[in-house]
């Protein structure tokens, strides 16, 4: 999504694709690096989906890779984007790298998942050339988003967290609690995003609402938190087609 943003906003060539390679690597680094931490409660669990658990791996290799995808993103980062749009991206990166070392089992759990969705947009207005101001607006409709994507995925590991005295946020208000936050997030997101689009293109504009009425069926209804998790999900892919298919800049 982050690649399709860039090019509707005027990337492209070189600098596209080393975008494309910043992002890639900055996520595997976050994701190899998270089982590497995790592998202790893995193994413990017996989650033999994991690499790690069913003998693949072994901890020093993830932990090898994840700090080679994070070396690479931070060279295709200021590549891509030059020295303010990069050292954007790398905040972006090391935000979801703190989450994994300390802040996912803190009630300050939310907080790397805003930094990193806000983090786009100035990533890629930054990145332009020349470089552009990003849009206040799209910032507030990735942090919301952001914060409810995490609170729909750490609903689903809720149970299991509690058992082992882990979990964040959603560990502390509860069930209930974290999908009245989340549904309330995405209000304020979809709102925002209305507000922009209606100025471009009035049949887009039902997209939004009808896509979040979906989403707060299914957070109000006793489905399984997963479901949850994908609903937002799809939300947050709507959104981001809204942007494209309008042409709604994300830069001021």
């Amino acid at each position: 999504m982050v690649s399709l943003l860039a090019w509707r906003s005027g990337w492209s060539g070189w600098q596209l694709l080393l975008l494309v390679v910043a992002v890639i690597s900055g996520q595997l680094s976050v994701g190899w690096s998270n089982d590497a931490i995790d592998a202790p409660i893995d193994i413990a669990a017996g989650r033999t989906e994991k690499p790690i658990v069913a003998g693949v791996l072994s901890v020093r290799s993830l932990w090898v890779a994840a700090v080679a995808a994070l070396f690479t993103t931070v060279v295709a980062s200021f590549m891509a984007a030059g020295l303010p749009g990069g050292a954007i991206q790398v905040v972006a990166v090391a935000s979801a790298w703190l989450y994994n070392l300390r802040l996912s089992r803190t009630t300050w759990s939310w907080l790397p998942y805003a930094i990193s969705f806000t983090c786009v947009v100035p990533f890629i207005a930054f990145g332009l050339n020349p470089p552009k101001a990003p849009a206040f607006w799209a910032m507030a409709v990735f942090a919301c988003t952001g914060v409810a994507a995490h609170l729909a995925n750490a609903l689903a590991d809720l149970v299991t967290d509690r058992k082992r005295g882990l979990g964040g946020l959603v560990a502390r208000i509860g069930d209930v609690n974290s999908r009245r936050l989340a549904m309330l997030l995405l209000v304020i997101s979809s709102v925002i995003l209305m507000a922009k689009i209606s100025q471009v293109s009035t049949i887009a504009t039902y997209a939004i609402p009808i896509a979040t009425a979906v989403v707060m069926i299914l957070a109000l209804r006793p489905t399984r938190r997963s479901v949850f998790f994908l609903a937002v999900q799809g939300l947050a892919l709507v959104e981001v087609l809204m942007i494209l298919v309008t042409g709604v800049p994300i830069t001021s």
